[in-house]
């Protein structure tokens, strides 16, 4: 089957206002509870599962999970430091069943923590070539994708079995790139979201080197995931989107770009660059492909954008991430997707301090009878997940 196409070309010469609409009918809110045990903490991500919500944030370094049913506050999962049973960074990932939260232990161990906070054992990665930047953890296998600023293999992902023995590699789409620390002329370091968007969500740390010219990498960048049976795989700079099959990558959707096309000779280019799109965070469920892209993303003013792909219509819908996306369906703050749950929600966090602040100027919002839990809500709580299906 020939590969499909999401034409971002076009949808960035017709730009439009997102809506809550546009991605579903209903909306979920889970405000998590606030206990001593379970204080969440400076910039927070979300990751949501079936049953849990994964809340992770870097001052301090912690990684918290609740309920997704009811918010209740369940467990501290693990710490970082080098003690046997302690990680490397809170950043985790989840087996298929979801049984299971996984860290990186450098150098070459995932450990493991059940729903409960309990340590459960380990993966030794028995050969080279070290510890991934991202995991995705089959019934049968693990497949690791490879990036970053400590990139030496030849290969974009390599296959293991789960007692971690490599198995099978999958070429290199783009060549290495590395810091050349003596051209370097200044480095910044962000975990904003509002620059770089969902690809940054765990932080970014740009080059700028002497020549005016600028590169950029990103810890953990989300760019291998499952959508029903189909392993994807969406890499750095390249415009395609991949299904993992025998081992072999095959084409299955292709970000049209068009005239704003990013060439792979040019992933470190001059700052002064402001034309070019690069296709950032991807994000899929049965019947959309949520995307965010940036247009200059190499110069002093990048501007991000988030898309919508229908993927029975083939429509696609892409408005500036500085627009903020509308509730109109319960009339109650913007919508800033973070990406999908392993449901398919939309997935979106608040912080009670924000929503405070928005009600200041909104207090007929907790008449609403969709927005009970406002009622209850003061600056000191926990933050509020949106999930919108």
């Amino acid at each position: 089957m020939d590969a499909k196409d999401i034409n971002v070309e076009h949808a960035l010469q017709n730009l439009t206002r997102l809506r809550i609409s546009d991605f579903g009918k209903t909306i979920r809110y889970i405000p998590l509870e606030t206990t001593d045990e379970g204080l969440v903490g400076n910039n927070p991500t979300v990751k949501v599962l079936k049953d849990h919500i994964v809340i992770e944030f870097s001052t301090p370094k912690s990684c918290l999970l609740f309920s997704k049913k009811d918010g209740r506050f369940i467990a501290s999962i693990g710490r970082v430091g080098q003690g046997p049973h302690e990680y490397s960074e809170n950043f985790s990932w989840t087996d298929e069943k979801e049984e299971f939260l996984y860290f990186a232990r450098r150098p070459d161990q995932l450990i493991k923590f059940d729903m409960k906070g309990v340590f459960c054992g380990k993966v030794e990665f028995s050969s080279p070539p070290g510890l991934a930047s991202f995991y995705l953890l089959t019934e049968s296998e693990i497949v690791g994708y490879f990036s970053g600023l400590n990139q030496t293999n030849q290969f974009a992902l390599a296959i293991f079995d789960k007692d971690g023995v490599m198995k099978d590699t999958v070429p290199l789409l783009l060549p290495i790139i590395q810091p050349e620390f003596d051209q370097v002329a200044g480095i910044q370091v962000t975990r904003g979201i509002s620059t770089y968007g969902n690809w940054a969500r765990s932080g970014a740390i740009v080059f700028d080197y002497k020549d005016d010219t600028r590169h950029i990498f990103v810890t953990n960048a989300r760019r291998i995931w499952k959508n029903k049976e189909n392993i994807r795989f969406k890499e750095n700079y390249i415009d395609t989107l991949y299904t993992l099959s025998d081992n072999k990558l095959i084409p299955s959707l292709i970000f049209h770009t068009g005239k704003y096309h990013l060439p792979v000779e040019d992933i470190t280019g001059e700052k002064k660059t402001n034309e070019r799109i690069f296709i950032a965070d991807v994000s899929e469920n049965d019947n959309f492909v949520f995307f965010q892209c940036i247009k200059g993303l190499l110069s002093d003013d990048p501007v991000l954008y988030n898309g919508l792909y229908h993927k029975k219509t083939g429509a696609t819908k892409l408005g500036k991430y500085s627009d903020a996306i509308e509730d109109d369906v319960n009339h109650f703050m913007p919508f800033i997707p973070l990406g999908m749950s392993t449901s398919g929600e939309f997935v979106s966090l608040l912080e009670a301090g924000q929503i405070m602040e928005w009600l200041e100027t909104h207090p007929e919002a907790k008449n609403n009878d969709k927005l009970t839990f406002l009622k209850t809500l003061n600056e000191e709580m926990n933050p509020v997940v949106v999930l919108v299906e």
